[in-house]
């Protein structure tokens, strides 16, 4: 059967299109479900994570966020002393930064890790819905491999509301110098902006928000508003800021914007997301 040029051509614009739009099986978030050690003689050792939480969000434009939670953890075990693991059990860490894949092989870039600016993870196996790494770095059990399995197929990246663009996570970084009121400021909005963008995401594809991304943010987040935490107990967040002036003034600034929230709409007083979303801008909008 003769096909005609003009149907030709279709197939090649169709096969064109589809080969430029086709979005790479790693994007999405990944959720970790449980750790495996291949090495039959650390098997036992496996039970270390059975408290650990880990989420990864992929974007097609290669921002990504890291979310660590848990004693232990492959990337930032090493640096933690054996005899502070116990203090560290419900440590959270939110890593940002670019993402990029070669001979299976992912290699993060982060803009606000301390002692690991660059850590890779080896694809040890993967499909749609599952995949499997292994942190080379991870010195302590050999083979160690942690099962992800996606949690969001989208490309957060297409979003409006894209939590993961760097430029939404400098907020992040800490200080290494003494700041202006308008550089502390600046700061705040960029961390208010997150998280509006975060919820919103969200709230658009009706998906769950983990808190965990939200860290480490002085709010507490509630079904029915959010509550501001107390200065001293800002520990990560006080210590993005230059030194502990800098981080008063942060916060007395937060408070003062947060305090003059208006009361909520009844139109949205029954949808928690909505709430939030309400709060964190006018947080925003009274930041002075």
């Amino acid at each position: 059967m003769k096909i005609s040029k003009k149907i030709l051509m279709y197939l090649c614009i169709i096969i064109l299109f589809y080969s430029c739009t086709k979005k790479d099986p790693l994007v999405g978030t990944w959720k970790f479900t449980y750790s495996h050690a291949s090495n039959e003689a650390d098997k036992y050792k496996e039970d270390d994570y059975s408290s650990y939480t880990s989420y990864i969000t992929l974007s097609g434009d290669n921002s990504f966020l890291l979310v660590d939670h848990g004693q232990l953890s492959p990337i930032t075990l090493p640096s933690i002393p054996k005899d502070s693991l116990i203090e560290n059990d419900n440590n959270t860490e939110v890593y940002f930064g670019t993402w990029s894949v070669k001979d299976s092989i992912i290699y993060f870039e982060t803009q606000n890790h301390k002692n690991s600016p660059e850590f890779t993870s080896k694809i040890i196996s993967k499909n749609d819905r599952n995949m499997k790494l292994n942190f080379p770095e991870q010195k302590q059990v050999k083979g160690m491999e942690f099962k992800y399995k996606k949690d969001d197929y989208n490309d957060v990246s297409l979003s409006k509301y894209n939590f993961t663009a760097n430029e939404l996570n400098k907020w992040r970084i800490k200080n290494k110098s003494k700041q202006t009121k308008e550089k502390i400021r600046s700061r705040i909005e960029n961390a208010l902006q997150f998280s509006i963008a975060f919820l919103e995401y969200h709230e658009s594809e009706k998906k769950v928000a983990m808190t965990l991304y939200l860290e480490p943010l002085p709010f507490k987040f509630y079904g029915n508003g959010i509550a501001l935490k107390n200065h001293y107990k800002n520990e990560k967040w006080n210590d993005l800021f230059y030194d502990e002036e800098d981080a008063s003034i942060a916060y007395d600034m937060l408070k003062k914007s947060f305090n003059s929230v208006a009361s909520i709409p009844d139109e949205i007083s029954t949808n928690p997301i909505k709430i939030n979303i309400f709060i964190l801008k006018e947080t925003l909008k009274n930041l002075k």
